[in-house]
């Protein structure tokens, strides 16, 4: 060992100075990622878990779906957004019925409408006729839905409460690739083929 990795705190008195830092944003947890790159799973996974701990109701000792969903909706807002620049999600308000009937709306699978809100599909590569179908779908202008597909993917949070896998983030794919892999109809395929630039 150097003397370098002597001097360098445990993951342990790492993880207890930024549990007592005064605020747990974005830019604290990025100063420790910078600072202990090393120790980078084990922060954000600490982040996520004061997140879950400010939304709990010290009355209820029982944590529902929902308030986990919505500390992972902020644990994403803090952590995917520049400083000065807020992107909201259009998908944040959607729960799974209204997914679901968002997918038949699009003619799309859930798995290429969960690509699309995951960011996992390179923005560029996505019809701009899709993006106006989608945008008026969820209410939003084509701007809005553009800056958030634009924004860098998300991490897969499906199997972070219901397995032993780490979440991680999405790989992004192009748009043809995520439609070939999105288990659609020959017709839907035809249709989405058609509606690219």
């Amino acid at each position: 060992m150097t003397a370098e990795q002597h001097s360098r705190p445990s993951e342990e008195e790492i993880l207890l100075a930024f549990s007592v830092e005064p605020t747990h944003d974005r830019k604290t947890l990025e100063q420790y990622l910078i600072e202990y790159p090393e120790h980078a799973k084990a922060l954000v996974t600490c982040s996520i878990e004061l997140m879950v701990d400010a939304t709990r109701n010290d009355d209820a000792v029982v944590t529902s779906e929902g308030a986990v969903d919505r500390a992972w909706q902020r644990f994403q807002t803090v952590v995917d957004q520049p400083d000065n620049v807020l992107v909201t999600n259009p998908f944040a308000t959607l729960n799974p019925t209204a997914f679901r009937s968002l997918a038949k709306k699009l003619d799309i699978t859930n798995l290429l409408l969960i690509r699309l809100r995951d960011r996992a599909i390179v923005a560029a590569t996505i019809p701009r006729r899709f993006v106006q179908r989608l945008a008026t779908e969820l209410g939003a202008t084509a701007e809005a839905i553009t800056d958030y597909l634009q924004s860098p993917p998300a991490m897969v949070s499906g199997h972070s409460f219901r397995s032993t896998v780490k979440p991680a983030v999405t790989e992004q794919i192009s748009f043809t690739e995520a439609i070939e892999m999105s288990q659609l109809t020959p017709a839907q395929l035809d249709a989405l083929k058609a509606l690219q630039d």
